[in-house]
């Protein structure tokens, strides 16, 4: 057994920097990440078998990600930098992540439905990936990142 603090990576894990996540909280003492379902609060002195077996996977990216985050990782700013000319696959569970991307592929029980721009899309007014917009709580951040990537790639 380790604890948090010496713990290595156990998971690959595509990291959104965004700082107000909310299940990451930054402490004076402990970094604490929360799972919302699960209600299991995990600090820096939580014990951690090896490999991080006795936590689920969900929370190894979230533990993961906190340590990344703790880090300054640039991981997103390369990916975004070296690999502009490549197909860059993201499966995504916040819109912000992928909202500025070049094109974007939504599937529906595991059939493509909708692959547009994001500003395209989230103009359909009947299409699936504005509903998911306008459930996210953000629509208007969405939509403006969105415009903005458009504005940027000479779309509009």
């Amino acid at each position: 057994m380790s604890n948090m603090r010496s713990m290595q990576p156990v998971s690959n894990y595509y990291i959104d920097s965004n700082p107000s996540s909310p299940y990451i909280q930054r402490e004076d003492t402990a970094l604490t990440a929360t799972d919302a379902d699960a209600k299991t609060v995990v600090s820096l002195d939580t014990q951690v078998s090896a490999g991080g077996t006795n936590f689920s996977q969900g929370q190894r990216q979230l533990i993961a990600k906190a340590r990344a985050l703790l880090r300054r990782s640039s991981i997103v700013t390369t990916i975004r930098e070296e690999f502009t000319d490549s197909l860059l696959l993201t499966i995504a569970h916040r819109l912000k992540t992928v909202i500025d991307y070049d094109r974007l592929l939504v599937l529906d029980k595991g059939k493509l439905v909708e692959f547009d721009t994001p500003l395209r899309l989230i103009e359909k007014e009947d299409g699936i990936f504005r509903s998911m917009c306008l459930k996210s709580g953000y629509f208007g951040e969405l939509e403006a990142s969105a415009r903005a990537k458009a504005e940027r790639d000479g779309l509009l």
